[in-house]
């Protein structure tokens, strides 16, 4: 196992998020291993924890994914492989996301708008609390609240295997909870950061959840919360349960079908406003990449 002393020298990486205005990236090695840096050092510093680990933000070094109940970030019989990537925010202010391979959610970075959604969807955003008293969190974090939501939403989530089969015929739930498979979609389809939220899509493609800044209608609610705890969005889920994946840039939130096409959007998603387009040409690639549509 890699540690934060050594740099990605001669390192392949197979998977890879580049925020398009916080100005840091995260790269997956092919076993799993998460590697981030600023590659815009104007915007990006890591002073808000956006790259999840210590050392030098301008060169890659790798990010060290550990259970709460560990005794020290760095103890290997803890190692967490990461399977998706995700980066996003607003300039000096970013925040990052990753699956890992058993379905589970690490975030890391800037928290003042409870982007992380590190509350309880029951408690509401007027419960939250933040670690350490800081709008920032500077190693990622697992967010149990969000799975919790999903699996309340829908109690079948999480049963089916990789190819849609019953856990029963394709593979016993110990191997998925072992990670001898890759679950990294058991729960959560797709993930998307925009300036100061996150949207994520659940695996049974209907429920989309949202979490974080709402005051320009971001979060699809139906009420425009300032911030927002984890929560169903009524305006961007779909009860036919064709949603493929899910965008989020600045202010804006859509989701697309399996062609590509936006299905719904919610905030200031004109593709007039300066970037949006690019943003919207990145998020199909992107999905496209991972096998999420056509």
């Amino acid at each position: 196992m890699t540690t934060n002393s050594e740099s990605s020298t001669n390192v392949e990486f197979t998977k890879t998020s580049k925020a398009q205005e916080a100005g840091h990236t995260i790269a997956i090695t092919a076993n799993g291993i998460p590697y981030s840096h600023c590659h815009n050092k104007k915007i990006c510093d890591n002073e808000l924890g956006e790259l999840g680990r210590i050392g030098n933000p301008s060169i890659p070094l790798p990010i060290k994914l550990v259970h709460a109940n560990a005794n020290t970030r760095n103890t290997d019989d803890n190692d967490v492989r990461t399977a998706h990537a995700y980066t996003g925010g607003f300039p000096s202010s970013g925040h990052s996301a990753v699956l890992d391979t058993h379905g589970n959610l690490w975030l890391s970075g800037c928290d003042r708008w409870q982007q992380l959604g590190m509350g309880s969807s029951n408690g509401g955003s007027s419960g939250y609390t933040w670690k350490g008293g800081r709008l920032w969190q500077d190693h990622f974090q697992k967010n149990q609240h969000v799975v919790d939501l999903l699996r309340r939403l829908d109690p079948m989530l999480g049963t089916n295997g990789t190819d849609g089969k019953p856990l029963s015929v394709t593979q016993s739930s110990s191997s998925v909870e072992s990670g001898a498979v890759d679950s990294s979609r058991r729960w959560i389809r797709d993930v998307a950061l925009g300036g100061d939220h996150t949207v994520l899509l659940s695996s049974n493609r209907k429920d989309v959840i949202v979490f974080g800044k709402g005051g320009e209608n971001q979060l699809g609610l139906s009420s425009k919360p300032w911030v927002s705890s984890p929560a169903k969005s009524k305006v961007l889920s779909s009860a036919s349960g064709n949603i493929s994946a899910v965008c989020a840039f600045r202010n804006c939130s859509m989701t697309l079908d399996a062609d590509g096409q936006v299905m719904s959007k919610a905030g200031k998603c004109s593709l007039e406003l300066k970037g949006m387009t690019k943003a919207l040409d990145l998020c199909r690639k992107r999905a496209k990449e991972t096998g999420l549509n056509s």
